[in-house]
This record gives C-alpha cells, structure tokens and sequence, in this order.
C-alpha cells in the first residue's frame, strides 16, 4: 500500500505501486534475515515525495510514464533509503518508519554494510532506466551527470555530520549545507523525470532547480517539525536534531536573537537531555522569530517552485504538481 497522500491522484499511485514492486523485485541481499528488514522498511508506509515528483514530471513533460522512469524513481528511494539507514546508526534512532531500526535489530556494522549495498542497489537501478530511456542514443551524457548523484548526497551528510556541535553556523552556511544534503536530491528526482535522449539542458536545469526548491522547504519543514510536533505526529523523538548537535535554521535564527541560548547550548553539549532541558529550550525560542522567519522561507521556497514550473510546463500541466506541493507541505506546517 501506497501512502494516502497519492490516493488523490490515482495514476501515479499506480506508478508507485510499481516502483515499490520494483525495488522489491530486484533487490538480491544474500542474508534472508537483512533481506527481509529492508522489505519490511520498502513496505512500510513512506511516502515517496521524491519518486512521486519524478512520475509527476514524467507524465507531465512525455504523456507517459516509461518504465525506464519507474526504474529511475526506484532508484532515487533506495538511494533515499541508504541515507536513512545510516542516519539512524549516526543518530541511535530506535525506529523508522514505525519498524524497529535496522541496527537495532542486528548491529551498528551490519547496518551500515545494508546501507552501503543499498547505494549500490541504486545505482544498478538507475542504469536499468538510464538504458531503457536512452537507448539508441550516442548523447550520454546525461547520465554520465547523474553519476555524481550519490557523490553529492554523501557529501552533504557528511558535511552536516562535520558540522555536529557547530554552535557558530550560520544561516547562509546552513542553507548551503541543506541543499547539499537534502535539496539535491529532490532536484536529480524532478531532473530524471523530465530526462529523454533530446530533451535540451536548459529543460533539464529548469526541472532540477523545481526540485532543489521543493527539497528546500521539505527539509526547513522537518526542522519546524522537529521542535513544534509532539513524537506522535512527526514519528521521531522531539528535538533529536538538537540533542545530535544538529543545529538547525529555526534554531539559528533563534539565537542571534536570544542571547541565553548559545550558553545553553555550549552548556548541554554531548550531555543527556531531560524533558525539562528541552522544554525550556523551546520556550527561548518562542521568544524569538526563529519559527515564524522559518516559516516565512519555506513559502518563500514553495512560490519559488511554482515560479520555476511555469517556465517550462503550461498551467494545465501544473495543475497535479502544484496540488501535490500544496497539500504535502499544508499536512506538515
């Protein structure tokens, strides 16, 4: 089953059906109990924005959702799946995806070797699609481009990981840091949608900068979700990126304006929390505009997407995309 947000939009929950039989279908770990933990995390209830977007694109730019699409949309979720894996061992995340973490289950080790055979897995993917939608073609270079995807996205984590304590990040550097880590690969998703053997360059930066913007605001909107959304509703604990020493832009913002903070903070350094540590820390940063200033950049982000749309899609052909943007990011604000 598909997660509810696509029910709306019944030919590309279709498509993701397929996408989630790919990546099940496909997949060749030799151990059966690790085997069975990563399908136990591609069945559960994700909600594959990333996949979603590039069948959105696919259908809106060909008319058609090629198979060689739904390889690359599997692709980009394993992908997006290795990176979870190993943030959970980073983070000593206790559950994912409402299953228990899959070093948890084994070790720190093997999780990692899971995640790193998943980055492998991706890119076997994304070669299948790649020569589906490209075969016959003497232009490769457009995958070739995409080759550096995984280069990227590690970059980014490692990158935040590096940045772990940082009390004196700045905003600029933290938006840097984000497009990276999360903004990146939700710009190679929409640009793979659009990707056929003539689509021009300038079509495919134009898709890629859609996606940048979006994964933009999905990733400022996990961080107000981090500090405003009780574990129930956001499905980790609350204010885990603070305890990591992940100091994220609502925070940021925050102390440039509450002096108090930044003690606070050097104070609690790599030291356990109790409740009433983060109670007091969120109740500083109300006192600041560090969630409104956030608030305000993810719509600027979101209008920034629609902008970029229209510069190479008609308004007809917006219409299912931008109801998606809307409605994922109206379920988490």
């Amino acid at each position: 089953m598909i997660h509810t947000l696509w029910e709306n939009y019944p030919e590309i929950n279709k498509a993701l059906e397929e996408v989630k039989e790919i990546m099940l279908t496909n997949i060749s770990v030799i151990h059966p109990e690790v085997k069975q933990k990563i399908t136990d995390y591609i069945n559960a209830s994700g909600k594959y924005v990333r996949a979603g977007l590039l069948v959105m694109l696919a259908k809106a730019t060909d008319g058609e959702i090629k198979t060689g699409k739904l390889y690359l949309a599997a692709s980009v979720e394993i992908l997006h799946l290795a990176t979870l894996i190993h943030d959970d061992v980073i983070d000593q995340a206790g559950t994912r995806r409402g299953i228990e973490t899959l070093h948890q289950s084994f070790s720190n080790k093997i999780a990692i070797y899971a995640g790193d055979y998943l980055l492998s897995y991706s890119s076997k993917l994304a070669l299948k699609g790649f020569e589906d939608i490209l075969k016959g073609s003497k232009d490769l270079h457009y995958s070739k481009n995409n080759y550096r995807i995984i280069e990227r996205v590690l970059s980014g984590e490692l990158s935040q990981l590096m940045n772990s304590f940082n009390e004196d990040i700045s905003a600029k550097a933290y938006l840097k840091q984000i497009r990276g880590k999360t903004a990146f690969l939700f710009g190679m998703a929409t640009k793979m949608g659009v990707i056929t053997a003539h689509r021009s360059a300038k079509e495919l930066n134009l898709a890629f900068n859609v996606g940048q913007s979006i994964g933009m605001a999905f990733q400022l909107t996990d961080d107000l979700i981090d500090f405003k959304k009780p574990q129930v509703s956001s499905g980790k604990p609350q204010l885990q990126d603070v305890q990591n020493g992940i100091y994220t832009y609502p925070l940021i913002i925050a102390k440039s304006e509450n002096k108090l903070i930044q003690p606070f903070l050097s104070k609690k350094k790599r030291e356990n929390w109790s409740q009433k540590d983060l109670i007091y820390l969120q109740n500083l940063i109300k006192t600041t505009s560090g969630f409104l200033a956030t608030e305000q950049l993810i719509n600027r982000y979101i209008a920034k997407s629609f902008k970029q749309l229209k510069l190479f899609l008609s308004e007809e052909k917006m219409v299912d995309i931008v109801s998606l943007i809307e409605k994922l990011f109206q379920t988490s604000l």
